[in-house]
C-alpha cells in the first residue's frame, strides 16, 4: 500500500508540474498509457493521478478519449487574483496593530526581488514567477494563520500556471512587471507603511486587468 501511494504521489507530481509551469499546455489530450510508460509505472498510479488532479481543477477525463489540460479562464484568473489580493491586505491590516507580534524577514524578501531580477535577466520566467509568489507566500506565513496559508498554497499554482501559458502565448508582450509590485511593498514594509502596503496590493488587480486587456483576453 505503501508503494503505491508513492508512485500515485511521484506520478502526481510529476504531470502537476509540467502542467503548472505551461510545457503542457491546456487544451493538451494525454493519455494513461502514454504517461504510464513515460513515469515508467503501471497504469493504476497515473489513473489515480489523474483523478486528483481533476478534482483540483487542472484536468478533465474525458471518456473514451483521454485526459485534457484544463485552461484557467480570465474569470478565474480575477478571482484567484483578488483572493490574494483580499489575504494581503488583511495581513497589513493586522500588521498595523503593534500589540500583534508579528516577525517578518525583510532579507528574505529582498533575495526573492533579487531572484526575479535574475530571472528576469536570464529570461527565466518560470523562476521569476517561482520567486513572486514565494515573496507573497512570507508575507501571509508572517501573521501565524495556518488556514490563510493553506488555503493560498491550494491556488498559488494556478496563477503561477496561467502566467506561464501567458507567457509562452504572447511572447511580443513585456511579462516582469511582478517585480515592481514587490520592490514596493518591501519598501513601505522596511518603513512599516502598512497602509501604503495595502495601496500597492490594491494595485496588483489593476495590473493584472491591464495586462490582459494588452494579451486580448477581454
Amino acid at each position: 500500500m505503501m508503494k503505491k501511494n508513492s508512485l500515485v504521489d511521484t506520478a502526481y507530481t510529476l504531470l502537476r508540474d509540467q502542467i503548472v509551469r505551461g510545457e503542457l499546455m491546456p487544451g493538451t489530450l494525454l493519455s494513461e498509457n502514454e504517461l504510464s510508460v513515460e513515469f515508467q509505472m503501471s497504469r493504476t498510479p497515473v489513473r489515480h493521478a489523474i483523478a486528483r488532479l481533476e478534482s483540483e481543477g487542472y484536468v478533465t477525463a474525458l471518456k473514451n478519449r483521454g485526459v485534457l489540460v484544463r485552461e484557467i479562464n480570465s474569470k478565474e484568473f480575477i478571482d484567484l487574483n483578488e483572493q490574494i489580493q483580499s489575504m494581503l491586505f488583511y495581513c497589513f491590516q493586522v500588521m498595523k496593530d503593534r500589540s500583534r507580534d508579528i516577525y517578518i524577514d525583510l532579507e528574505s524578501l529582498a533575495a526573492h526581488v533579487e531572484a526575479q531580477r535574475l530571472a528576469e535577466q536570464n529570461n527565466d520566467y518560470a523562476t521569476y514567477i517561482d520567486h513572486h509568489f514565494l515573496f507573497m507566500r512570507e508575507i501571509v506565513e508572517s501573521i501565524g494563520n495556518s488556514v490563510m496559508l493553506s488555503t493560498f498554497d491550494s491556488f498559488k499554482d494556478k496563477l503561477g500556471m496561467y502566467a506561464m501559458v501567458r507567457f509562452k502565448l504572447t511572447p511580443n508582450i513585456k511579462h516582469y512587471s511582478a517585480i515592481g509590485i514587490n520592490r514596493d511593498t518591501l519598501k513601505v514594509i522596511a518603513e512599516q507603511n502598512y497602509e501604503a502596503a495595502q495601496a500597492v496590493v490594491l494595485s496588483l488587480g489593476r495590473l493584472s486587468r491591464e495586462r490582459m486587456l494588452a494579451t486580448g483576453q477581454f
